[in-house]
């Protein structure tokens, strides 16, 4: 029994006989991300057998946010393209203590880790992983789908190459394909304008910053500045607005996120980039949103369009189309998923109160994207190194310190400032 409750710990779906544990790929405050292979799948419609490995993100059900699970669930259902990871089902462990979402495999790790190994990316391969994002982040718009935590820990990579690359050596990147993840903080554009300051300091835009109830802003042109960051990281190591840690103190913290309020930011001066590279850059770190280029922009911009694959500029509009006439689908109906969500929620209550978790739920359900991460960035144009924990400083502490910053300079947080 002591045994069985052991192997639960460590692998909740461990009584689960459709699936088989093959390793850990992440794992967060409230819960963990594990590869496992699926067993007996069926064939395909063709004939062939199924991709039966996938990745599975298993929370703890006195640790969910069923508002975020639910919304993150019902958005990425509505989504099916080459560029985002597939949701495939929801589900509640036997036991019940454990709500588990079940998505598709990237097999190359994340873009932070890869830009963390390879260094700073020449222009062409940076494009080649910019173009996909934008390319996904636009069918997400088109769908109606705004994101709101668009970083590289988020962007997975999925490999094209028929064998791996020799040990010791980086995938080439024209066989590595973005796959965006994690969609926990997205929103439904169509309903209504968000008002909530969510996402991750480094990749933050200034109006997020000055987000309140009565100070919506536009999801689609924040997303569009958070891609901006990621171009910049790509193409320099560093954050453009610098980086921080516990380590240090309030006033550094301070100064990066008025940086961020007030786009300070530059181009280093090596390694050099084309003009085209840095008008767009400066198209998109816009501190006005209503100045700041539109994703229309983006994907007529000059920059953008070199070596832009054959038939990818009209795909989305092709495929979004295609999509309203026939909506994509998961492996279960909305109605099955609900049924979970209400079970595990009603389990909940059912459950002792846990310390640091408590018996009514509330923690937050998210844990970054589905492959592994971690290590650090250079901080800025000065290129000071980071470690791992000022890598993952824009995400811990902030919300306090940016409302101080409110009350004491509420200049600062005003548009055009």
């Amino acid at each position: 029994m002591q045994a069985t409750a052991s192997a639960q710990a460590a692998d909740p779906l461990a009584g689960d006989h459709s699936l088989r544990k093959l390793g850990a790929l992440g794992q967060g405050s409230f819960g963990s991300v594990g590869l496992y292979q699926r067993i007996g799948l069926p064939l395909d419609a063709d004939g062939y057998p199924q991709d039966d490995k996938v990745a599975i993100k298993c929370l703890p059900v006195r640790c969910v946010d069923f508002t975020l699970v639910s919304r993150e669930v019902r958005s990425h259902c509505s989504l099916n393209h080459p560029h985002v990871i597939l949701f495939k089902r929801l589900g509640l462990t036997a036991d019940r203590r454990y709500i588990y979402l079940m998505m598709e495999y990237a097999d190359s790790g994340d873009l932070f880790k890869y830009v963390q190994q390879r260094g700073r990316l020449p222009e062409g391969d940076a494009r080649w992983f910019f173009q996909q994002i934008i390319l996904a982040l636009d069918y997400c718009h088109r769908r109606g789908v705004v994101n709101r935590d668009l970083k590289l820990e988020n962007l997975l990579l999925k490999s094209a190459a028929e064998a791996p690359p020799p040990p010791g050596q980086l995938e080439d990147p024209r066989n590595l394909h973005i796959k965006v993840a994690d969609f926990g903080l997205c929103k439904t554009a169509v309903t209504s304008l968000p008002k909530s300051r969510v996402g991750t300091l480094y990749y933050m835009a200034p109006e997020v910053l000055r987000a309140s109830a009565d100070r919506p802003y536009s999801g689609v042109l924040s997303d569009i500045w958070s891609v901006g960051c990621i171009l910049y990281v790509l193409l320099f190591k560093a954050y453009p607005f610098g980086s921080i840690s516990d380590r240090d103190s309030r006033a550094q913290r301070d100064a990066v996120i008025r940086r961020i309020a007030s786009a300070e930011w530059q181009l280093p001066a090596s390694p050099p980039v084309s003009e085209a590279c840095r008008d767009l850059l400066k198209r998109i770190l816009v501190p006005d949103p209503g100045k700041r280029i539109t994703m229309e922009g983006v994907l007529n911009h000059p920059w953008f369009l070199e070596e832009l694959p054959e038939g990818a500029r009209g795909f989305n509009a092709t495929l979004v189309e295609e999509q309203e006439r026939d909506p994509p689908r998961c492996e279960q109906s909305m109605e099955e998923i609900n049924a979970i969500l209400r079970s595990a929620e009603a389990e909940l209550f059912r459950q002792p109160m846990f310390p640091g978790g408590g018996g009514t739920g509330g923690g937050a359900g998210g844990l970054g994207g589905l492959g592994p991460g971690g290590g650090g960035l250079a901080g800025g144009p000065d290129g000071t190194m980071l470690d791992a924990a000022t890598a993952a400083g824009g995400d811990s502490g902030i919300d306090g310190e940016i409302d101080e910053l409110h009350a004491e300079h509420p200049s600062l947080f005003e548009m055009g400032t």
